[in-house]
C-alpha cells in the first residue's frame, strides 16, 4: 500500500485507533471504530469498507489454518514423519508441511504410473462456491445510500443463479436423492459414471439433470419468477453501485461464500504388484481425504485473492472520498487498510502453496 498518496495526516490518524496483533486475523480495533460511526455517506463507506477487511482477515487466517491441516492430513496418508511436516502454524510451517507432501505424492504417482501392467486414472470433481445475492444486496444498500436493495436486478456473471423456484425452472434442477439417478450424481455414485458424469447406478448426494418445468429442489439458470433466497456461483454485479462499495461487498462476500467439496480419486485398472500395494492405498486415501480440501481451498483462495486486490486498490482512494468525516473515521479507515494488506499478502502466499499441491496431481 503506498501511504504517501493517502496524505501524512493519515499515517499519523492510524495511531488512534489500535490493532492487536498482526498477518491475518480479526481486526481487533477500538469500540469507537467497530461501533456506529455516523449516518454520512462517507461513514456508512467506512462502516462497510472496515467490515470487510475483519471478515477477510477472518477468512485469511482461516484459509492458512485449513490448507495446513489439509497438507499435514495428506502427509499422514503418505506416511510420512510428523518432523517433516513443520511445527506450529506459521507461514514457514505452511511451506514445510505442503512443499514436502507435493514431492512425495508426485514421485509416488510417478512410480505408480511406471508400473508396468496398470492403468492408472484420476478423476476429480471441482468443488463449486456460492454468494448470496441478498446478503450482497444487504451489503452494497449499508455502503452506499444511493442503491436500496431490491430496487434493481442483481447479475450473476462468470456462473450461474441457484435458487429455490415456484414456477418453472431452466436449466438445470438438483434434487437430493438416494437410489436412482438419471443425471449427474454430486456425491457418491455406487456403479460408474458415463460420459458427461451421467450416474449409471445409485446416487447418495444430489441428482443434476435438465430442468423441465417445475423443480422440487434447488434450481440452476432460471426462473420465470423471482428466486427464493438466490445464489450466485460466479460475481454478483449489482447496478448503480459505486466501485469502492463494490469492492468492499465483493471482499466481504468472497471471505464468506459457501463451498461445496469437490472429489479426487484414483483408480487402476490391472494387477498392481505387491510391493505398490500399500503405496496405491497410501495415495487413494490422500487423495480422497487431504488434496480434495486442498481443491476447495485452492477455489476460495483464489476468489478471496481477486475481491482483496481490489479492495485494497479501493482503500487508496478512500481519504477523498469519505472527505471531512472525522479525524476519528478516518483513522479507523486506516487501521482497516493495514491489517486488509497483510491478510492479501498472507492469501497470495496460501494461493501459491495451494497451486503448487494440486500441480503435483495434476502434472503427472
Amino acid at each position: 500500500m503506498r501511504y504517501q498518496k493517502m496524505g501524512l495526516g493519515w499515517l499519523v490518524l492510524l495511531t488512534n485507533c489500535g490493532m492487536l496483533g498482526g498477518g491475518g486475523g480479526f481486526l481487533n480495533m477500538s469500540a469507537t471504530c467497530s461501533g456506529d460511526l455516523g449516518g454520512s455517506a462517507g461513514a456508512q463507506k467506512v462502516e462497510s469498507f472496515i467490515a470487510a477487511a475483519n471478515a477477510f482477515a477472518t477468512a485469511s487466517t482461516e484459509l492458512q489454518s485449513g490448507l495446513l491441516n489439509a497438507c499435514r492430513s495428506i502427509g499422514h496418508d503418505l506416511a510420512i514423519p510428523d518432523s517433516e511436516l513443520g511445527a506450529g502454524d506459521s507461514p514457514d510451517a505452511l511451506r514445510m508441511a505442503c512443499n514436502r507432501v507435493s514431492s512425495q505424492l508426485r514421485a509416488d504417482l510417478t512410480e505408480i504410473r511406471a508400473s508396468g501392467g496398470v492403468r492408472v486414472e484420476l478423476v476429480t470433481v471441482p468443488p463449486h462456491c456460492e454468494v448470496s445475492v441478498d446478503a450482497y444486496g444487504r451489503c452494497a444498500g449499508e455502503c452506499d445510500v444511493s442503491y436500496t436493495p431490491g430496487s434493481a436486478q442483481i447479475t450473476c456473471e462468470g456462473g450461474e443463479l441457484r435458487g429455490g423456484c415456484s414456477a418453472e425452472c431452466t436449466g438445470y434442477c438438483a434434487v437430493e436423492v438416494s437410489g436412482g439417478c438419471d443425471g449427474v450424481c454430486e456425491g457418491s455414485c455406487a456403479g460408474s459414471s458415463a460420459s458427461g458424469g451421467v450416474c449409471t447406478g445409485t446416487c447418495q448426494g444430489r441428482c443434476v439433470a435438465r430442468a423441465s418445468g417445475s423443480c422440487g429442489g434447488e434450481c440452476r439458470g432460471g426462473c420465470s419468477v423471482s428466486f427464493r433466497e438466490p445464489r450466485c456461483t460466479g460475481h454478483v454485479q449489482p447496478p448503480r453501485v459505486s466501485a469502492d462499495c463494490r469492492a468492499s461487498c465483493d471482499a466481504r462476500l468472497s471471505a464468506q461464500a459457501s463451498c461445496t467439496p469437490g472429489r479426487a480419486e484414483m483408480t487402476i485398472t490391472g494387477n498392481v504388484s505387491s510391493n505398490l500395494q500399500e503405496k496405491v492405498t497410501h495415495v487413494q486415501a490422500a487423495l480422497r481425504g487431504g488434496f480434495a480440501q486442498i481443491l476447495l481451498l485452492q477455489t476460495r483462495l483464489e476468489r478471496a485473492a481477486s475481491s482483496g486486490a481490489a479492495v485494497v486498490r479501493s482503500a487508496q482512494d478512500l481519504p477523498g472520498a469519505i472527505g471531512a468525516v472525522g479525524a476519528q473515521v478516518t483513522a479507523c479507515a486506516g487501521v482497516a487498510a493495514t491489517g486488509l494488506v497483510g491478510a492479501v499478502a498472507s492469501v497470495n502466499v496460501s494461493v501459491q502453496v495451494s497451486v503448487q499441491v494440486s500441480g503435483s496431481v495434476s502434472a503427472n
